[in-house]
């Protein structure tokens, strides 16, 4: 840890690592205020409303980035004299954006024509198809500023400040009489987004122009693999968004709002024992891809272990926080929300299996793997969603819950059986003390030239 610790320091990252910390962590401060917020300021009911259009939004927002921002993190060079390549790069990602905010506008006005004969609360899908709209465009800002090591402008803006604000508006809004229920809470939160993102996009036009916005397509020589990998990106964030926001979604529809109200917050208190491995991607993400990028699998496979161990070893430790800490952070949302503490332990267990395995899906995305996570999710997500609808009913939350386990369990053993086969780096925490000595150099695999 402390070799890690020097090299950092020697190499200009501890800045960058220090604040994505520091953002991360304001970020899951402020996302829990703001939870508590709208529960304290919003019935039981119409909470659990706000979360599912929250919940759906942002899934549908992941997919209708159509994967440009994964296509920028894995492309983008940092090297000097490659202006023009990242310049078009840019200007396609912005093309497909483009295509995307225009279907998720179209779609928000049709859902809304046709709402009028759906029951409450599927007679509100406009704002979460709004929502989606503004959310792609800031999940590809931020992957582009994380990219430029400009952490503080891929982060403070979505992840602190519309946090902080959303939570100002909403008691400010029920003070006024305003706030009448889950609608007025999700115009305050999307004014606000669309307010972050808007900011962000003035800053990419400062780097590369105003007109980056147009013929967002004209890349012969690269729009044809581009494209390839956009539309794997996009399939594989299909998945993403479903494994993600999908037990939501059900536990919403088969069990009730109230239900759905209580495992969203038991997800967001889980994500907090993930905080330490979400930090350590946003910045140690780029540098992985461009040892990717050099074929140099020793290098990536040193780094990938002590970062998986330094993120391993303080989710742990978060983890056994969160058991003591677990009835008491529940009862600050809703006093019947402790009596579930067992399924947040359960919960928090999967962000701990998570963090064991390190980068694993996240090193598919950038070393060519993009077609096996894709092929392994879908064979896979096919089996977790039918057991989500066996279990949902006979076991209620904790069933869906213990599913959750198993799916990471699984899917992480097969993704990081297709690191370890084509790049041969062991991304799991373990490989900090098995891999110390790298094996004398061999030939690529030929995925490896995919990574470019």
């Amino acid at each position: 840890m402390l070799t890690l610790v020097a090299r950092l320091r020697r190499s200009g990252r501890s800045q960058q690592f220090a604040s994505a910390f520091v953002a991360r962590i304001a970020s899951a401060v402020l996302g829990f205020v703001m939870l508590l917020v709208a529960s304290r300021l919003l019935t039981t009911y119409e909470y659990g409303v706000y979360v599912f259009l929250f919940t759906l939004g942002s899934g549908l927002g992941l997919i209708a980035a159509f994967g440009q921002q994964n296509l920028v993190l894995k492309h983008y060079r940092a090297q000097d004299g490659v202006t023009p390549h990242n310049d078009g790069l840019v200007r396609y990602n912005l093309g497909w954006l483009t295509v995307a905010l225009a279907v998720m506008v179209g779609l928000s006005a049709v859902v809304f024509v046709a709402e009028g004969s759906l029951p409450d609360p599927y007679h509100r899908l406009h704002l979460a198809c709004a929502f989606a709209g503004v959310f792609a465009l800031a999940e590809y800002l931020q992957s582009y500023f994380r990219v430029h090591g400009r952490i503080w402008l891929a982060l403070l803006p979505r992840e602190v400040v519309w946090r902080g604000a959303c939570s100002v508006l909403l008691w400010g809004a029920s003070l006024a009489g305003l706030l009448t229920g889950a609608t007025a809470a999700m115009e305050i939160v999307l004014g606000l987004l669309l307010v972050m993102t808007l900011y962000q996009i003035g800053h990419l036009a400062a780097l590369h122009g105003w007109d980056c916005w147009r013929g967002g397509f004209r890349h012969p020589q690269k729009a044809p693999a581009w494209r390839g990998e956009s539309l794997i990106f996009t399939a594989n964030n299909v998945m993403v968004a479903v494994t993600a926001y999908l037990e939501t979604v059900i536990v919403g529809a088969v069990l009730g709002m109230e239900q759905a109200a209580f495992y969203f917050v038991a997800l967001r208190y889980a994500t907090l024992v993930n905080l330490p491995s979400a930090a350590i991607d946003t910045v140690s993400m780029p540098m992985i891809a461009s040892h990717f990028q050099a074929g140099d699998r020793e290098g990536a496979q040193r780094l990938v272990g002590r970062l998986s161990l330094a993120s391993f070893a303080i989710s742990s430790a978060g983890a056994v926080v969160m058991a003591i800490g677990a009835p008491l952070a529940l009862t600050l949302f809703k006093p019947d929300f402790a009596a579930h503490t067992d399924v947040l332990m359960v919960l928090s267990l999967s962000s701990v299996v998570t963090a064991f395995f390190g980068p694993g899906a996240s090193l598919l995305t950038i070393g060519g793997g993009e077609r096996y996570i894709l092929v392994s999710n879908a064979v896979m997500f096919s089996a977790y969603a039918v057991l989500l609808c066996l279990v949902a009913v006979p076991f209620g939350i904790l069933g869906v819950a213990v599913a959750n386990v198993g799916w990471t369990i699984v899917i992480n053993l097969v993704l990081a059986r297709w690191v370890r086969a084509n790049w041969n780096v062991d991304s799991r925490a373990t490989a900090f003390f098995t891999r110390r000595r790298p094996p004398a150099p061999a030939s690529l695999q030929p995925a490896a030239q995919a990574a470019e």
